[in-house]
């Protein structure tokens, strides 16, 4: 335990200095572990490492195979990158994750590889990813350590910043969708209205599926000290109590 007067609900976390890159504190930070949604933190490092955010793809076939959460791009839809990367994060948009991998990959097998190549340059230890959405398969997992590894290292790239921490984004009309299309941000520590609402927080991903439950990942910066907390397999609103605990212990 973090501490004594405090039950954590998570199977896994940790909360890790981004800027020293140490671990702070945590529990089962090596386990294995599939982590659903968070796993579009390393799809969204690849994407701004390797492609413009202005250049404009066009929707193809690839979203055919896009199921559960989407923000419902079409075929023949004209779309920037850095539209997709809002879909992705905020909406969590799998559909987003499909078009982004095939765009910046040439192909959703060769973005895979880059992922786990960005992996194993970032120091991750026990990831091994098999999809860019974070959909369940027994071979796509990681670890709270090496989630926290990943948010660090994407939490310096200021494009990332901008889109985590926003709380809504619009996409303008397109050569297809004559109206504009809205979404809202998931992570509840960032609306100052919700009961969640971290002041510190600068954004993150959050994620669900059956075998993963809840998991979170939240990144906080105080002015002196930047933080990377981690949790996994945690059951709904608990992420957040177990994220702010950390926050706190830490600061």
């Amino acid at each position: 335990m973090i501490c004594t007067n405090v039950e954590f609900y998570g199977k896994s976390y940790i909360v890790y200095d981004s800027l020293n890159q140490y671990v702070v504190e945590g529990r089962n930070i090596d386990y294995l572990q599939s982590v659903a949604s968070i796993s579009k933190i390393m799809t969204a490092i690849v994407v701004i490492e390797n492609s413009r955010l202005d250049k404009k793809i066009t929707v193809d076939e690839t979203i055919n195979k896009a199921y559960g959460s989407c923000v419902y791009i079409h075929i023949k839809d004209q779309i920037t990158i850095q539209d997709l990367l809002y879909g992705l994060m905020l909406r969590s948009g799998n559909d987003c994750a499909l078009m982004l991998a095939k765009s910046v990959g040439g192909s959703v097998d060769r973005f895979v590889e880059m992922m786990n190549e960005k992996a194993q340059e970032i120091g991750c230890k026990d990831t091994h990813f098999v999809n860019a959405n974070g959909l369940h398969d027994e071979q796509h997992y990681t670890t709270a350590h090496d989630m926290a590894r990943i948010g660090a290292a994407v939490y310096q790239k200021e494009a990332f910043r901008t889109i985590s921490q926003s709380l809504s984004h619009t996409i303008p009309v397109t050569n297809l969708v004559n109206e504009e299309r809205t979404f809202q941000q998931k992570h509840k520590m960032l609306w100052p209205q919700n009961d969640n609402y971290y002041e510190y927080c600068k954004g993150g991903k959050t994620g669900y599926t059956d075998q993963a439950r809840t998991t979170l990942v939240t990144m906080a910066d105080n002015g002196d000290m930047q933080l990377v907390a981690v949790v996994l397999y945690d059951f709904g609103n608990d992420a957040y109590i177990d994220t702010r605990a950390m926050f706190d212990y830490a600061y």
